[in-house]
Formats: C-alpha cells, structure tokens, sequence
C-alpha cells in the first residue's frame, strides 16, 4: 500500500466519523477538499491545509540537503514553499504528515530525515535491493510557523551521490500533510 492510499483511508475515516459530515458547517458557504481516491469530502470549521508535492525529475543526493518536491499536486492553505521543500504550518494543529522514497541505485541503505525546526522526527530508509520503496506516516503536533521539511541524513554519509528516481505522478518521492484539527 503507498503513500496516497494510506492518506486517502485515514482522511476517510477521520471524514466518516466525524460529526460534521455530510453537512454544511462554514458560515453558510461549502468549502470542500476532495480527495478522488476516497470518495468524499472533508468539510471542516477550520481552515482547510493539505498539500501532496512529489519529485517529477530524477534527484542526485548531497550531504544534509533538503529534498525540494519540485511537482506540487496540491496546496490547499499554500503552505508548501516548491523552491525551498519546506511545510510551514500556518495553523496551530494536528498534522498527519507522510513521505515516500524510492532509490535508483542498489548496494547500499539509504536514509532520509522528516525535520521538525531542524530536529529529526522520523527516517525513511531504503533497502539495498533495486527499487525498494519506504514510506511513513504519522500524526503530529505543530505549532503556527513551524516548519518540516525532508532531507539526507546526517548519519549516512552514504546516501550522498545516490539518486531520488523523479517521474511525474508516480508518487515514487512524495512528501504530503493534511491538517486533521
């Protein structure tokens, strides 16, 4: 199961059991996020923040570089930066952040951190076989104008000169949130 999927299931629960769906809640006009995969919409009271941006074009690694997603396919809240990689949180809230990351080369682990205000919060890890995929997802608490971004990371010297494998709508690199509350 990717990315995408796990995002579209958990924003369907969340949707499904909420107690504002399937009715109007905004000040008498409709806002409305769909996600094609689910089927329905989130209406919320708040604000509505979600972004999905993958990489569209093949990535070398560097050391400590941030990983720039360079093809947003939404930014709701326009809370993804395209040119910097980074997510700033223009809300106070919970967050279910998620990555993915496919490798072109084989031989070594390679290794990306998810960063919180310049703290590692999670690390995706690719396997040393050709074309293995890791992905994370999990909810977390930001603050207004924190920022999290994706970048190699500073324990594996090893994945500098590695490849991010970059083709559009593929979601082979992905980087997405949504806010949930």
């Amino acid at each position: 199961m990717n990315m995408f999927t796990v995002l579209a299931v958990l924003v369907a629960v969340i949707c499904c059991n909420s107690p504002c769906f399937g009715r109007d809640i905004i000040k008498g006009r409709n806002e409305h996020l769909l996600f094609s995969q689910v089927g329905p919409y989130l209406r919320t009271g708040r604000r509505i923040i979600a972004f999905t941006a993958e990489l569209s074009i093949d990535t070398k690694l560097g050391t400590n570089q941030a990983v720039v997603y360079n093809e947003v396919l939404l930014n709701k809240g326009d809370a993804y930066n395209r040119f910097h990689g980074h997510f700033t949180a223009p809300v106070r809230g919970i967050y279910l952040l998620s990555a993915s990351m496919l490798v072109k080369q084989v031989g070594k682990h390679i290794l990306l951190d998810m960063v919180h205000n310049g703290v590692t919060i999670a690390v995706l890890r690719s396997g040393s076989y050709y074309n293995t995929q890791s992905s994370r997802s999990f909810p977390v608490m930001l603050q207004r104008g924190d920022q999290v971004w994706m970048r190699t990371s500073s324990v594996a010297a090893s994945s500098v000169g590695y490849t991010l494998i970059g083709k559009a709508r593929s979601m082979y690199n992905s980087f997405s949130g949504v806010l949930l509350n």
